[in-house]
């Protein structure tokens, strides 16, 4: 008499191919669709949030990173579920909310229409910050943090960063007069040819608080 097979193990199918279709693991585990869904159910599965959900991994071969989320063969997946519920995520969780760039960049995918729709629904909200739109949580304390988190982040982001040779220049100009005024330091550094402004004289003087250093 014939012994019965034993099915196919899932954990070993994925281990092999760590990222498949439908079809495929119907193909390889040789049953039905919703056989096929009731078994992956078993184990805690994942649908690709690009692909319109075609790729499914499991918990076993997943490989998640801080943020939740993973790349395989071009299939991107995230431990919070769809795309809708992955930005609401990151948005509710970052510390001076998320512009639909920097969401876009970390996810991999364009993710307006995601944006719109969660502020429709009253999930996230949008406000106006600098140069572009940022989205935040609807809790009024924690929305209170990000967006004075984000002013604080894009005033620093708008300082001018000092090259190595303005630095030098301005430095050497303090030496010959250390009681030069910030002004004529602009002024000797572009007689010597160097493309300097006050600006960026500014930042290097907070940089290595030399208001201070010249006090002493």
């Amino acid at each position: 008499m014939n012994r019965p097979q034993k099915p196919v193990s899932v954990v070993r199918i994925f281990l092999a191919s760590l990222v498949l279709t439908l079809q495929q693991l119907c193909n390889r585990l040789q049953c039905s669709r919703s056989s096929v869904l009731r078994r992956l159910k078993e184990h805690g599965y994942y649908c690709s949030y690009n692909h319109a959900g075609k790729f499914f991994t499991i918990n076993e071969v997943a490989q998640f990173d801080s943020r939740g989320l993973w790349v395989c063969k071009g299939a991107r997946f995230s431990k919070h579920g769809t795309l809708k519920d992955t930005v609401d995520h990151l948005v509710q969780s970052s510390e001076r909310g998320m512009t639909h760039e920097e969401l876009s960049t970390l996810l991999g995918v364009r993710a307006h229409n995601t944006l719109l729709d969660l502020v429709r629904e009253g999930r996230i909200q949008r406000v106006r910050l600098g140069p572009t739109f940022v989205y935040v949580s609807c809790k009024k304390s924690h929305q209170k943090q990000q967006i004075c988190r984000r002013k604080s982040y894009l005033e620093k982001s708008q300082k001018p960063r000092p090259t190595y040779r303005q630095k030098i220049a301005t430095l050497l100009e303090l030496i010959k007069d250390p009681k030069a005024q910030r002004q004529d330091i602009v002024r000797r550094c572009k007689r010597s040819g160097g493309e300097i402004s006050r600006d960026v004289v500014d930042a290097i003087f907070e940089t290595y608080d030399l208001d201070k250093k010249r006090a002493r």
